[in-house]
């Protein structure tokens, strides 16, 4: 896995009342004169790199809000999304479409005609399809209205001041990201950039398991681990150090002495929010499913070596993200496990010995005696991956909450809205978030066409 290049980012007029996000100038100081050359196409790349660097983190905090992994403390910003009342939150929508704004413009610079090696075109484009595809599944995931069937606007090419913008229809986002990730494995068959052809397959696992192509999501995850590339830790914590390179992570965005404290990066404001002071404010949710099921095995290393319980007062979630100087992995070889044995059984309706031995691949590091010792049924084994994937992707990447509504589940009810599951059918719609209201104003965008 490639370091992601330092870049420096010019000022970005991302809060300006009257501009639009969608039309956003490349943010590199390049102009349209300039980019005619490979050098241009990297530089573009980089920038679109550096600021994801500073995106990628946004879900994570709100879907763990939503799902009530965590609750707020001293905070007067993210108690809405506890709350399941969405406010009108750019901030995703605003940097994804910045970043969009970059990797479009490479995508209709015709790279293929520049001058340079095919290496270093297939390195900037595998890395242009692997960023919109990741970028896109992002944003599709929380943007999409399941009761319309319309998400974000696709845009494929830079916009314009006088460009048409709508919504576009959640089959044809989801088609695009899939094909942007199989362009991407493409691209990197025989050269890196700054992902890889690992990575790309590895996020496609990701992709193809939450659209429920279980058959493709059970191929990708696969072929990574049979790659042999990339092994598990002896202990759960070794992937989150600080400084230390892991073999167990498949991608990650990449922290650079460069950024210091800066918004760019990666693990800034997930330190910020999970550290167990008085600075902390995102604690553990006592009535969630993710503390139940920690509580429930105290001698579990997921909860031993990442949560610090302060008695009478709150749990912190403050050791996976324990610095705000470390990169920050966003697939790792565990996740592909889970995923291979889960899409497995979805796709045969059966459980085999390679599901239980993936299964106990992770329990033998975080406790051997939850070992399996035989073949579960079906529906033993798919609770129990459920449950698995609750604690080993704790507060990562939004996994739970995305694995609630891919499998319909219901979401812990609080006080005030009585006992017991809030439905599916109840806070699907609800917890979508809104769109920015320049964007409503400018382009009239609706999932109610």
């Amino acid at each position: 896995m490639k370091k992601i290049i330092a870049i420096t980012i010019l000022t970005l007029s991302l809060f300006s009342c009257k501009k639009s996000f969608l039309d956003v100038p490349p943010a590199t100081g390049l102009t349209d004169d300039k980019l005619k050359d490979i050098p241009s196409m990297k530089g573009l790349i980089a920038g679109a790199y550096g600021q994801e660097r500073g995106t990628a983190w946004n879900s994570m905090v709100d879907a763990a809000l939503m799902v009530r992994d965590i609750q707020v403390i001293n905070n007067e910003i993210y108690p809405q999304y506890f709350n399941h009342q969405v406010y009108t939150d750019v901030g995703l929508f605003t940097l994804s479409f910045t970043t969009l704004g970059l990797l479009n413009t490479v995508a209709v610079s015709n790279v293929e005609a520049m001058e340079g090696s095919d290496a270093d075109k297939n390195a900037v484009l595998g890395d242009m399809h692997f960023l919109r595809a990741l970028i896109y599944f992002d944003l599709n995931n929380y943007f999409d209205l399941p009761s319309t069937g319309y998400t974000v606007p696709l845009v494929q090419t830079p916009i314009g001041v006088n460009d048409k913008v709508a919504c576009s229809k959640t089959i044809d986002v989801m088609n695009f990201i899939e094909s942007e990730i199989e362009q991407a494995r493409l691209n990197f068959a025989s050269v890196s950039g700054i992902a890889n052809y690992n990575a790309a397959t590895a996020l496609a696992a990701r992709i193809y398991f939450f659209h429920k192509k279980y058959d493709k999501a059970y191929q990708c995850a696969n072929e990574v681990i049979n790659s042999g590339a990339y092994s598990l830790e002896t202990t759960v914590s070794k992937a989150f150090q600080p400084g230390y390179s892991s073999r167990e992570n498949i991608f990650s965005f990449i922290y650079s002495a460069s950024d210091g404290a800066g918004y760019l990066a990666p693990t800034l404001n997930l330190y910020n929010a999970y550290q167990a002071n008085q600075d902390g404010f995102l604690v553990l949710y006592p009535e969630g499913d993710l503390s139940k099921l920690m509580e429930a095995d105290p001698a579990d290393a997921r909860y031993n070596s990442f949560f610090t319980v302060i008695p009478g007062f709150y749990t912190f979630i403050d050791q996976k993200y324990s610095s705000d100087q470390m990169s920050l992995p966003y697939i790792r070889l565990a996740e592909m496990y889970l995923t291979r044995a889960e899409a497995d059984i979805m796709n045969n309706n059966a459980v085999n010995q390679q599901d239980v031995d993936d299964i106990n691949k992770l329990r033998k590091r975080a406790n051997p005696s939850t070992m399996l010792t035989a073949i579960p049924t079906e529906q033993e084994a798919l609770d129990l991956l459920f449950d698995d994937r609750v604690k080993e992707m704790c507060i990562e990447l939004s996994d739970h909450y995305l694995n609630c509504r891919r499998l319909q589940k219901g979401i812990i009810k609080i006080p005030s809205e009585g006992t017991g599951l809030k439905p599916y059918s109840e806070y699907a719609d609800l917890l979508v978030f809104p769109f920015p209201i320049n964007e409503v104003t400018i382009y009239g965008l609706t999932r109610n066409p």
